[in-house]
């Protein structure tokens, strides 16, 4: 049995961010055809929310005592959905002015704003290591923020803005969700929190008109490939959360995580391959001017991954 964990924990592993990664050529993929311009992304929002709704309406069929918590850890897990809805809103719009093999990599800022979160409301402490790898992957981060694309460099502010807000987020709804799920079931907690999701949505329909037209606008284009997408999109999702799950079984945590790093990579080999042989789902940049930093800064971010996670 330790032989065979020895052999494929790395490609049970690897799969995850390599699903991880087609999830986000999905999204570039919509946001290219029915969110930007006019359109906007708020259809692609509401779409999100849709699919909470369902996931939701699933977990009671397989779950007992999804209403068997206290009323506090309901509002807690609720409120990682309006997180969700908030760093999914920020995400879109990075998509819309920026190349998705520059934004994914941002999401490796998401363990340092959770350890930041660790040490102000949780008493951990920061370990050498975590502080020299953050530093490093913020070097990434910054080299990555850089237009190369003009004769006169300058410095991305609003993607910039965009994603840190969204991996704050990401880490404070992941600090929410740890913390309730300690003592509940996890599919319970899934529940609350993909039903905060949905509601949500349905509070930003009513309430939030433009949002509501760009839904409807979206519905009548491409309702049915949306869906689907997104569907696929949130399986694929769910996926490589077990893969990573079952790899953390048979491996250490600490190499499971550093395989996951792996994603950006992943990402800008993909759309290298789509914009040479497919460039109607995604195309980008490939000049030497904006390629070789890209490469640059997100090797600079594993490697602070890897001294991360050391």
């Amino acid at each position: 049995m330790l032989s065979y964990c020895n052999m494929t924990w790395f490609f049970i592993a690897l799969g995850a961010p390599f699903l991880w990664a087609l999830v986000n050529i999905s999204d570039q993929y919509l946001v290219e055809h029915y969110s930007k311009g006019e359109h906007g992304s708020g259809g692609l929002v509401l779409f999100s929310s849709l699919i909470g709704v369902f996931v939701a309406l699933i977990i009671p069929f397989f779950t007992v005592g999804v209403f068997d918590i206290s009323f506090i850890d309901k509002l807690l897990l609720i409120s990682t959905g309006g997180l969700s809805i908030a760093w999914i809103i920020l995400y879109l719009f990075t998509l819309e002015i920026e190349d998705v093999s520059a934004v994914v990599p941002w999401f490796l800022t998401v363990p340092i704003f959770g350890y930041i979160l660790g040490f102000v409301f949780l008493g951990e402490t920061l370990t050498m290591n975590q502080m020299i790898g953050s530093a490093i992957v913020l070097l990434g981060v910054a080299i990555i923020s850089i237009d190369f694309t003009a004769n006169k460099r300058s410095f991305k502010w609003k993607p910039v803005l965009y994603m840190l807000s969204a991996c704050l987020m990401i880490a404070l709804s992941g600090v929410i969700f740890k913390y309730v799920t300690i003592g509940e079931n996890f599919w319970v907690s899934s529940f609350w929190e993909y039903f905060g999701l949905g509601i949500i949505g349905l509070f930003i329909y009513i309430f939030v008109p433009k949002y509501r037209r760009e839904f409807t606008a979206m519905n009548k284009n491409g309702g049915v490939r949306i869906f689907v997408l997104n569907t696929l999109s949130e399986f694929a999702t769910i996926i490589g959360n077990l893969l990573t799950n079952f790899a953390l079984v048979i491996a250490p945590v600490t190499m499971v995580y550093l395989v996951g790093s792996f994603q950006p990579a992943l990402v800008l080999f993909i759309t290298l391959f789509c914009t040479k042989f497919f460039p109607n789902i995604v195309k980008e940049n490939i000049s030497i001017r904006v390629l070789v930093p890209k490469i640059i800064a997100i090797g600079v971010m594993i490697l602070g991954s890897v001294i991360l996670f050391k």
